[in-house]
């Protein structure tokens, strides 16, 4: 190539991989127009050295020369990288936008997970980790699940996943060793056990893993940490991340939350400001947190560390849940649908309940008799129309099974089976002085429990299974300490009800927290 020749060619050196490309081309990035324009000491020598993943780089090579990119899962978030920085125009940025949230699945975690990082744009490792801690339940199904590489398992597996047990990650991985080429994966058992946190892992559990034909084969015996270790991995209880919150109305828009263990000792107490402009991305930042009530009808999306919340409506929730709903469909999953007309306990009830557990979300319809119960619900099941009527029952779930209390004051709950059947059973009638109107109701997933509390006199009851009784376990009150005598606040109970909240979500009011007491 001669001297008039090589001027007119830019060689960028990517990675090891060496490109020559036309400078009147390559200016077409405002990147290198700017470059050469500036003379910089990159483009005097005629050459560029880069760090960008190969393949998407190749793509806007090709793209300037050829007019045409094809966008794709494998490569949607390293490209709206590589716009960002090179400054392309921002229709490209848009275009991998409205790509990724219209078509992301859960079976593509494989590909979106190597290309995220702390800073990548579009979805960041944060926000990506908070999605999937929140939803790791839902995520092993085998739908999903069995067909992870073993690289995408590792990943999720060491996360803070919200789980009431770690057996609950280690029953998922061993179902991952053997499904599908079970041979090959038992190659990474030793790695895969290392992302247990053992020393949180009840001895009923740690007995069963001992007993696991597998881990006898492998000579495997868990290493429980010292509780003095303060490097240890297990340092952090990840079955330790559902709290009871409470929700109360101030003065204007204004809301008060506050975050209690599950021994109903304070953690959290916040007030946050209305901002209905609160983006409500599936993929949220890690400080942002989703809190469903009303039986599961309203939500409310907290911003922890801007101090902000938006209050969805029967309506919106559902449209969000829809948009969950969509990140894992799968002609895999299947939607359970079951009715029954029961007038006989159901005469006379009418609403609609969307509820969560167990990595599972359940539709709950009545209608004056007939009962429709949907499991893993499509977003075409869930019309908003099922939640304009007016509802005259209130519910939780528990485990496989939903309770509600009626308006008659009648308590039932409905039994759910492996395959979506369920049957209808009434429970003791709730005493003369629980009154319909006066009372929230929530359930513990962790504590297999079942509260009421009511929201004038805030008294906190808990349903006793051996005597099929609401025993009084306590009282909710405020007071304000800054005033002379310890005056009660004035408020309005919003909500009482149960949340799964990531650590890293409440973060910075722990430590707003921790600085005020010092």
């Amino acid at each position: 190539m001669d001297s008039l020749e090589s001027d007119d060619q830019l060689t960028i050196i990517n990675r090891s991989t060496e490109h020559r490309i036309s400078k009147k081309l390559i200016r077409r990035i405002p990147y290198f127009d700017k470059m050469l324009s500036h003379e910089c000491l990159e483009s005097k020598e005629n050459k560029v050295v880069l760090d960008f993943d190969e393949k998407t780089f190749k793509m806007i090579l090709d793209w300037i020369e050829m007019g045409l990119m094809y966008i794709k899962m494998d490569n949607v978030i390293n490209l709206c990288n590589m716009a960002d920085y090179f400054g392309i125009n921002d229709d490209l940025v848009k275009d991998c936008v409205t790509y990724f949230h219209e078509n992301f699945r859960i079976s593509n975690l494989p590909v979106i997970i190597p290309q995220v990082t702390s800073t990548s744009k579009l979805v960041n490792s944060s926000a990506l980790n908070a999605f999937i801690c929140r939803h790791f339940l839902k995520i092993v199904k085998p739908a999903f699940w069995w067909d992870f590489p073993f690289e995408t398992i590792d990943y999720i597996c060491k996360l803070d996943l919200m789980i009431d047990s770690e057996i609950t990650v280690f029953d998922a991985t061993m179902e991952w060793v053997m499904k599908w080429d079970h041979y090959s994966k038992k190659s990474h058992v030793k790695v895969l056990l290392n992302s247990f946190r053992w020393c949180h892992m009840e001895s009923k559990h740690l007995t069963k893993v001992k007993e696991n034909t597998l881990i006898k084969y492998e000579g495997f015996e868990p290493i429980l940490c010292s509780p003095r270790d303060v490097d240890c991995d297990c340092i952090f209880n990840r079955t330790k991340q559902e709290y009871f919150i409470v929700i109360e109305k101030l003065m204007d828009t204004d809301l008060r939350i506050k975050v209690l263990d599950s021994n109903f000792l304070p953690l959290v107490n916040q007030v946050v400001q209305l901002d209905a402009s609160m983006p409500m991305n599936v993929f949220h930042d890690e400080h942002i947190s989703d809190i469903s009530f009303d039986s599961g009808r309203k939500m409310v999306r907290v911003d922890w560390k801007q101090n902000k919340y938006r209050l969805l409506d029967s309506e919106a929730y559902v449209s969000h849940h829809s948009e969950i709903a969509k990140c894992f469909e799968s002609r895999f999953v299947p939607t359970h649908y079951q009715d029954t007309q029961n007038p006989s306990s159901c005469e006379n009830i009418y609403g609609s309940s969307l509820l969560e557990a167990n990595g599972k979300f359940v539709l709950l319809r009545i209608d004056d008799g007939l009962v429709a119960y949907w499991s893993d619900p499509k977003p075409g099941n869930i019309e908003f129309k099922l939640f304009e009527d007016e509802n005259n029952f209130i519910s939780t779930i528990l485990g496989e099974n939903i309770y509600i209390i009626t308006e008659n004051s009648d308590f039932m709950t409905f039994k759910i089976g492996r395959e979506g059947e369920f049957e209808i059973d009434d429970l003791k009638k709730l005493a003369e002085q629980f009154k319909f109107d006066d009372f929230f109701i929530a359930s513990s997933q962790v504590g297999n429990e079942i509260f009421l509390v009511d929201k004038f006199t805030k008294n906190v009851f808990r349903f006793s299974w051996f005597f099929e009784e609401w025993d009084p376990i306590g009282l909710l009150i405020n007071y304000d300490c800054s005033q002379t005598g310890g005056q009660k606040e004035l408020s309005e109970l919003l909500t009482f009800t149960t949340a799964f909240l990531s650590i890293n979500a409440i973060r910075p009011c722990l430590k707003r927290k921790l600085d005020s007491m010092n």
